[in-house]
């Protein structure tokens, strides 16, 4: 091991200013990679088109290579081949574009390859879509600028939707409220709305549905988000056998970072007489807790993760979750988020045991 490697672990171990460690140790710690994630797709999935050369508009959360992310498209029936251009847009790396170029009327399946520009992770994704003569068209949304930070204020236009009807707005995985609006004698609105507090960073869905069950989606960049990107889910429920309870737990990573050395720790209820029966997955075991280790947590969910304890009377839990974010190696400065080290916890509400 290098002498720079030696003295940054050092550090790590002594737990001395956080963003120093990371940095430090970031030169000698294995590259984290993640697969782009769609965010945002125009149309949406199962649209119904009129018969023309129909753009589709896919948003990733990370810069493509344009030489490696590719676009095919084919007939559902006997899986022909459409004749299609797919490009990366020189101007947003973060969007493909793939258009038909002969389009006739039947019911076809959109297949998309993206690779990632920085660390050439891949993901696959599919959509369906139908083209008819008679087809209306797809719901469509637009914000009026591609960045914003928590608490800004930006307007949001749609159209192609159900006329004089309510349209419900929301960003962000887990579909926080932005507003809800009237659609004209057109089926269109234009609306102001706030980004709330807690939206985390990283490029995020803005959604707008309305009563007759029209979707569209489009990407919103988040710059400055919430706090923290990390949340936890504890629930409680009696059982499985009698004098038990059992706690779940998951966590959700909302944002763009990517997680590492993420730590779940689940106290054990307080009450004297407690006494753990099982948990799982396999967990080690510190005094007065159970603790689970995940070793990178992209944007998404974890768990959940069971502990079943015997218990004379009602308990709570409460957990705590540890993770980090290490500046990706290679990153230019104005283009990364900061390394940091940080926790967030969870408490279920009391439970009793099974009778």
């Amino acid at each position: 091991m290098s002498t720079l490697c030696s003295i940054a672990l050092r550090i790590s171990r002594l737990h001395l200013v956080a963003a120093v460690a990371l940095a430090g140790a970031a030169a000698c710690a294995p590259t984290l990679a993640a697969p782009p994630r769609l965010i945002a797709a125009w149309p949406a999935d199962e649209a119904r088109l009129p018969i023309a050369a129909q753009p589709f508009e896919l948003t990733f959360n990370r810069q493509l290579q344009p030489e490696a992310t590719w676009a095919q498209v084919w007939r559902d029936d006997d899986g022909s081949p459409m004749v299609t251009d797919a490009w990366v847009e020189p101007t947003n790396p973060m969007h493909l574009t793939v258009r038909l170029q002969r389009p006739a009327a039947g019911q076809y399946r959109l297949h998309w390859h993206a690779v990632a520009a920085r660390t050439s992770a891949a993901a696959d994704g599919e959509q369906d879509f139908a083209l008819a003569d008679e087809s209306p068209g797809a719901a469509r949304i637009d914000v009026s600028q591609p960045t914003a930070d928590s608490g800004d204020k930006l307007e949001v236009k749609g159209n192609g939707f159900e006329k004089r009807s309510t349209v419900t707005l929301t960003v962000g995985d887990d579909a926080q409220p932005l507003n809800t609006v009237e659609t004209d004698a057109h089926g269109s609105f234009g609306v102001d709305v706030r980004i709330p507090p807690g939206v985390p960073f990283g490029m995020q869905p803005v959604s707008a549905t309305d009563g007759d069950g029209a979707v569209a989606t489009t990407a919103l960049q988040v710059r400055w988000g919430g706090w923290p990107p990390l949340l936890a889910f504890t629930v409680g429920q009696p059982g499985p056998d009698p004098g038990e309870v059992t706690f779940s737990l998951s966590v959700r990573n909302r944002s763009d970072f990517l997680l590492e050395r993420v730590r779940v720790v689940l106290d054990d209820p307080d009450p004297l007489g407690t006494s753990l029966v099982a948990a799982e997955p396999s967990p080690s075991r510190q005094p007065g807790a159970v603790v689970w280790e995940i070793p990178m947590l992209d944007r998404g969910v974890a768990g959940p993760f069971r502990a079943t304890y015997r218990v004379t009377t009602a308990v709570a839990s409460h957990a705590r979750i540890e993770f980090r974010h290490r500046r990706p190696r290679g990153c230019p400065a104005d283009a990364c988020p900061p390394a940091f080290i940080s926790e967030t916890a969870s408490d279920s509400t009391p439970v009793a045991p099974a009778e």
